[in-house]
């Protein structure tokens, strides 16, 4: 598993606040529609507890990574990921977008600038993090067969009409042992009938032990000539 040292999770702390700082600065100017101040108090207060919620535990997990059990660090070191990625991200767009549309804001007539400020600003917010959240939660699992056909002249009479399906990044880890998930590639990938199955690399995320009991689960697989993998 990779380790990024002390300075990197400072340097990206830092950048992720410095983002935080900069999307607050924007929510409370399109927050200005809101006419029921313990609303925009209670999306103030909501904001900075989730910001510095993630900075902290970010710190904190670098600081008792070396003491925490293999398995657990790896959920945890995911799930930071994961709320990172998809915090961050949309955060980033909503700043860019609103800055473009400010520094623009002679586009618009003045009565309708601040309604179109706020339209586009959530927007810009909320599009990208449930792009994120439905590819997580939704095209994550859409297993997908590519054919392939491979004319190469010259080609021994042995290996005329082989068949061979080619397999990577399944990273087993990411489905935290829920085995079920495999079910439908599975069937799938039977059903082409191949000569030969080959993993090509990121069978897991990190970690052997990650293919805790998918053995069971990967041996269901079937190819006439053999299955081949690394890790």
């Amino acid at each position: 598993m990779r380790s990024y040292s002390f300075f990197t999770i400072i340097l990206l702390c830092v950048i992720l606040l410095s983002v935080d700082i900069f999307t607050f600065y924007w929510l409370q100017s399109i927050t200005q529609l809101i006419t029921v101040p313990y609303i925009r108090y209670f999306i103030y207060i909501t904001f900075w507890i989730f910001a510095i919620g993630l900075i902290t535990s970010i710190i904190v997990l670098r600081i008792r990574l070396t003491s925490i059990n293999p398995t657990r660090k790896h959920l945890l070191i995911s799930s930071l990921y994961g709320l990172t990625v998809s915090s961050f991200v949309p955060k980033l767009f909503f700043v860019i977008i609103t800055s473009i549309l400010y520094f623009s804001n002679f586009v618009f007539i003045e009565e309708y600038s601040l309604l179109v400020f706020f339209i586009v600003g959530i927007l810009s917010g909320f599009l990208p993090f449930f792009t994120i959240i439905y590819g997580i939660f939704r095209t994550l699992y859409r297993f997908k067969i590519h054919q392939i056909n491979i004319k190469i002249e010259k080609l021994p009479t042995n290996f005329a009409g082989l068949k061979i399906v080619h397999i990577s990044d399944l990273h087993l880890g990411s489905f935290n042992y829920r085995y079920h998930i495999l079910d439908r590639a599975i069937k799938l990938i039977n059903h082409l009938e191949p000569d030969f199955i080959f993993f090509t690399g990121d069978l897991v995320n990190n970690c052997a032990w990650e293919l805790k009991n998918w053995d069971l689960v990967l041996k269901q697989l079937s190819a006439k000539k053999g299955k081949y993998s690394v890790l």
